[in-house]
Order: C-alpha cells, then sequence, then structure tokens
C-alpha cells in the first residue's frame, strides 16, 4: 500500500512539473504573451505539486512508523 501511495505522489509531482512548465511557455510567448491563462495553470501546478509531496511524506512517515514498530 505505501508504494502506490508513493507512485501516486511522484505521478502528481511530475505532473505538476509539466503544469508549470506549460505555464512558463504561456508566459514566454513572445507573439502573444498569456499572461492570465498562465497564472491559472501555475497557481493549479502549484496546488497538484503540494498534494504530490505530502502524498510523498505520508507514504514515507508510514514506512517509517512500521519499520520502527518491528
Amino acid at each position: 500500500m505505501f508504494m502506490a501511495r508513493e507512485i501516486a505522489g511522484w505521478a502528481l509531482v511530475l505532473f505538476a512539473l509539466y503544469l508549470l512548465r506549460m505555464g512558463l511557455l504561456f508566459v514566454m510567448d513572445l507573439q502573444t504573451p498569456r499572461i492570465v491563462e498562465a497564472a491559472v495553470v501555475m497557481f493549479a501546478g502549484l496546488g497538484v505539486l503540494r498534494a504530490g509531496i505530502m502524498l510523498v511524506r505520508i507514504s514515507t512517515a508510514a514506512r517509517v512508523c512500521q519499520l520502527d514498530r518491528k
């Protein structure tokens, strides 16, 4: 169960990095920079990143607690 949670967390972190990159590309478009769209995507990316990091932290803490109990 820990492994599934950790894999889901890392998948969310990778997806968040993709969203952040997409937001940066929106801003760096020289012909038509899309500032509002970039802000929305970056905000969503930061939320997904926070959720992914939380899943990784929880799975690591659960594994440590299980190892400590044995």
